[in-house]
């Protein structure tokens, strides 16, 4: 069964999951050690059509992000940008690349104090296709950055974190970093959200924790609606309208996947997460209609956070499969092994 853990993130390919580091007992709180390696070094591989979890070991050298990090995959390549370092305030700004395959890792960037993007975690990142593979990052919470670029927020607290809502893009092929511009309602400087992506040039991000120019931090149950190009992303946001109860409340490290079903309606599946206590409900957001469905499931499947959401359509029968990995329940030293599936058969 998969390990304890918790601010990890998963990742489907096919019809498999990758679940790799997040925070853990008995984790050191070192930057680098023999030990954090060879524990790092180890990633959890679900296949849906036996059932089972595979622990795997990997060659090369693992981030030192480990916490919070970004993960998004492409094609049977994960890439891995910035997390925390599990020790004191340290966070990163690499990008590292798994090949699922040969199970070796690649650093494509190294962590670099002087780079213009910020060195962070806690944010979201998608890819997109345009003459080629591109990530971009969204956000995120860290260390102050070497550089505070225009059109961009940065928040600085009073513990010497920073917030952000900064956007990054790296073009794989050419390594190259760059910084589109911002054109509609977009997030102020945010954290602990979940964005998913709908197509090559649309995404959706819910929720988290938004900071205001005075450094105060608000938890929010706002819908951003992205469309994304090279050079501009633009932003729709949707409020919890007056009139409407059926609208889940503002939260902050819960989880969220995308359901692509046939009739071509993307939905948006989010569970738990964190409001001052522990939060214990699943909903599936419409994304064409603009409205929330709440569904009954399992406390063991929703009242966590600090944990992931993954989901996988099948055609035969014609259900969806939600699968969350760890997190935590209800303090910060309980952590979840036990991962849990919903199947929902009407959609």
């Amino acid at each position: 069964k998969p390990r304890k853990r918790a601010h990890h993130r998963a990742v489907s390919i096919d019809h498999s999951l990758y679940v790799w580091a997040g925070h853990h007992n008995g984790l050191p709180k070192v930057h680098d050690s023999a030990e954090k390696r060879r524990i790092t070094s180890d990633i959890q591989h679900f296949t849906l059509s036996t059932g089972q979890w595979i622990t795997r070991g990997t060659t090369g050298t693992p981030p030192l992000g480990i916490i919070e990090y970004c993960c998004t995959a492409i094609n049977d390549q994960l890439y891995y940008f910035g997390g925390e370092c599990g020790h004191d305030s340290c966070n990163h700004n690499s990008i590292t690349q798994l090949d699922t395959v040969s199970l070796q890792w690649r650093e494509l960037e190294p962590t670099d104090a002087t780079r213009p993007v910020m060195r962070r975690g806690g944010g979201g990142m998608i890819s997109f296709e345009h003459d080629g593979a591109h990530l971009l990052m969204i956000g995120g919470k860290g260390s102050k950055p070497a550089v505070q670029l225009p059109h961009y927020k940065y928040i600085e607290f009073t513990d010497g974190d920073w917030q952000t809502n900064e956007h990054s893009i790296y073009n794989i092929s050419s390594r190259e970093w760059s910084n589109p511009l911002i054109i509609g309602q977009c997030i102020p400087p945010a954290s602990h959200f979940i964005i998913e992506k709908i197509n090559n040039t649309r995404a959706v991000l819910f929720g988290g924790i938004e900071t205001d120019d005075k450094a105060k931090d608000t938890a929010t149950n706002n819908v951003y609606i992205l469309k994304i190009s090279i050079s501009t992303v633009f932003w729709q946001c949707i409020k919890k309208p007056v009139a409407i109860d059926q609208w889940p409340v503002d939260r902050y490290y819960h989880a969220g996947a995308i359901i692509i079903t046939r009739s071509d309606c993307p939905m948006l599946v989010i569970s738990g997460g964190k409001d001052d206590d522990t939060l214990d409900d699943c909903w599936i957001f419409n994304i064409t209609q603009h409205s929330w469905i709440k569904l009954d499931v399992p406390h063991s499947v929703s009242k966590r956070w600090g944990h992931s959401l993954s989901s996988f359509s099948m055609s035969s029968p014609l259900c969806v499969w939600i699968i969350t990995v760890g997190g935590q329940c209800p303090s910060d030293s309980n952590y979840i092994s036990k991962p849990n599936v919903a199947m929902l058969n009407e959609l």
